[in-house]
């Protein structure tokens, strides 16, 4: 009589689980030991910076050297767990660590203009423009999920390890875009870095949402009550990451002097018209003078308001 997939393992057991993963720790070391010596050379680091740098690597130290890389391989749900740390929870941590600036600012000044160079160039602004980074996180999630990938990768722990470092580049990279305020080509807006948590969130929702209701013969290789629980924990524990995040985009939208108005070019230029078309104010001024520091604007905008208080057209 053939055997069905093997169930999955307890979460004590889990939990409890320890294999070191030496190549990967002796990795992460060196980033640690390159990040401090850069932080402490720089003077003035911010130290919740570097704490954020190495709360990152202890997650991953964590990923793979749990319970969760001992059975993510055979057990769908450690398998989404892994998932979430790889894509969401080290990389939100790498990047508030603004690893990209502490590296510019220790390179010699030759290394540093060819930095700058590939940073501002065509194909580095490609790399980060907000739809590359939302498009290339959302085939990662779907095509490793919702296709025969997952079979396939079941058999291979080259596929396995292929996964993970896709995992984290797709995770970094999208990130980087959406919440960093480290160096890029061009920095989007704050609107523009909300709705792209919001698409980024109802991936995680439909892949979570298709996966609680697999059929059987969708994943054969796995047990499907694991399959289910690692839809729901994509579904339930991912949007919340994503929601936990963006309450600290909107902190840091809050602090930011520079995003006092920051809805991007084009909603704005939308802003300011409706603005002009409604008031007259700013009319024959500066096209590009600033709507909420001009008084004259202002005053316009309280008399349309006293003019629509009392009923008039």
């Amino acid at each position: 009589m053939p055997m069905g997939p093997t169930p999955g393992p307890a979460w004590a057991d889990v939990l409890t689980t320890w294999s070191p993963a030496w190549g990967v720790n002796v990795v992460l070391l060196a980033l640690a030991a390159l990040y401090l010596v850069a932080a402490r050379r720089h003077g003035g680091w911010p130290r919740w910076r570097t704490a954020s740098f190495l709360a990152a690597l202890a997650s991953a130290v964590v990923t793979w050297n749990s319970g969760i890389a001992v059975f993510g391989h055979e057990a769908f749900a450690v398998h989404m767990v892994m998932h979430l740390a790889l894509i969401m929870v080290v990389p939100a941590f790498w990047v508030a660590a603004h690893p990209l600036e502490l590296l510019r600012s220790a390179l010699p000044e030759r290394a540093g203009a060819r930095f700058d160079t590939a940073l501002h160039s065509r194909a580095s602004r490609a790399l980060f423009f907000p739809g590359t980074a939302l498009v290339f996180y959302a085939l990662v999630i779907v095509l490793t999920h919702l296709t025969s990938f997952m079979e396939a990768m079941a058999g291979s722990m080259a596929l396995h390890h292929s996964e993970q470092a896709l995992y984290l580049v797709a995770g970094i990279l999208f990130f980087h875009v959406a919440i960093g305020v480290d160096l890029m080509p061009n920095r989007p807006a704050y609107f523009v870095r909300y709705v792209l948590m919001a698409l980024a969130m109802g991936v995680d929702t439909l892949v979570g949402v298709v996966l609680m209701q697999a059929p059987a013969t969708m994943f054969p290789a796995y047990d499907l009550e694991g399959v289910h629980l690692g839809g729901a924990l994509m579904w339930v524990v991912g949007d919340g990451l994503m929601m936990v995040i963006m309450v600290l985009l909107g902190r840091l939208w809050v602090t930011d002097a520079s995003a006092k108005i920051d809805f991007g070019p084009w909603l704005e230029s939308a802003r300011r018209d409706a603005f002009r078309e409604q008031t007259g104010a700013g009319s024959d001024g500066d096209p590009d003078a600033d709507l909420d520091d001009d008084d004259e604007a202002l005053a316009a905008y309280n008399r349309m308001l006293t003019r629509l208080n009392h009923g008039e057209h």
